[in-house]
C-alpha cells in the first residue's frame, strides 16, 4: 500500500525586508510543544515536592494579652527565718561594800528605810562599826556621860561610844569601859563597875578633862 506524499509547499514570496516564511517552522513547533509542557509539569512537580518536605519556617510567638496579674514562674520563696535573740538580761546593780552606804541594806524604789531599819540591818549583818556602832532609835534611850574629845587617846580598857538620837541628831561620843575589861583598885581587887558600863568621874583616866554630855531634848 502506497501513500501519496503531498509535496511540499512552495516557500512565500519574499517580504519587503527579504524575509520567507517556510512551512517547516510550523510543524517544528508542534512537534516541541508536548515536550515543553510535559517539562514544565516535571518543574512543577519538583518544586511543590520541596516545598513540602522543606522544614517550616519558626513562626513568630503569637503575643499573649495580659491579665493583669502576673503568673508565677514558681514557689514563692520563702523568706528565711531570723535568728532567734535571746531577750535582753537585766544585770543586777551590785551593792555597795561600804557598810555605810545604804545601797548595800535597800535598792532603788523601796520605801525610804528608817534609822531603826538601817541599823537593825547592820547588826543582823554582825556589823558593829560606822552606823552599826549605834542602837536603833526607840530601842534604848542615850546615855548621859563624859566627853571624849576627838584627840584624845584612849587608855587600855577605854572606848567612844557614839549615839544618835530618835530624829538622828549625832550625839558627841561619851566613855565607856570595853566589853570584858576588869578595873583594879590599888590593892588589886576588882572594882565593880556600872551595868551601863558607862565611865563615871570618879573612874576617868587622870588626864581625861572631866567635862558631860548632854543628850538634847526630842523634838
Amino acid at each position: 500500500m502506497t501513500h501519496d506524499r503531498q509535496p511540499p509547499a512552495p516557500p512565500s514570496a519574499p517580504d519587503g525586508d527579504g524575509v520567507r516564511v517556510s512551512p517547516k517552522a510550523g510543524a517544528a513547533l508542534r512537534f516541541l510543544l508536548p515536550g515543553l509542557a510535559v517539562a514544565v509539569l516535571v518543574l512543577a512537580v519538583f518544586v511543590g515536592g520541596w516545598l513540602l518536605l522543606a522544614p517550616a519556617a519558626p513562626s513568630a510567638p503569637v503575643p499573649v494579652a495580659s491579665s493583669g496579674r502576673a503568673s508565677p514562674a514558681g514557689p514563692a520563696p520563702v523568706p528565711a527565718a531570723r535568728p532567734a535573740t535571746a531577750a535582753p538580761v537585766e544585770v543586777a546593780e551590785l551593792p555597795s561594800d561600804d557598810p555605810n552606804d545604804l545601797s548595800t541594806y535597800f535598792r532603788p524604789g523601796d520605801p525610804e528605810p528608817t534609822g531603826a531599819e538601817v541599823i537593825g540591818a547592820l547588826h543582823d549583818l554582825g556589823i558593829r562599826t560606822g552606823l552599826g556602832a549605834f542602837d536603833p532609835p526607840g530601842t534604848s534611850p542615850p546615855l548621859e556621860g563624859l566627853a571624849v574629845p576627838a584627840d584624845y587617846a584612849l587608855p587600855e580598857g577605854y572606848a567612844r561610844h557614839h549615839q544618835v538620837t530618835d530624829e538622828g541628831v549625832a550625839i558627841e561620843p561619851i566613855l565607856m569601859f570595853a566589853p570584858d575589861f576588869v578595873l583594879y583598885d590599888a590593892d588589886g581587887r576588882p572594882i565593880a563597875l556600872p551595868a551601863d558600863r558607862v565611865v563615871p568621874p570618879e573612874l576617868a583616866p587622870p588626864d581625861l578633862p572631866i567635862r558631860r554630855v548632854r543628850v538634847p531634848p526630842a523634838g
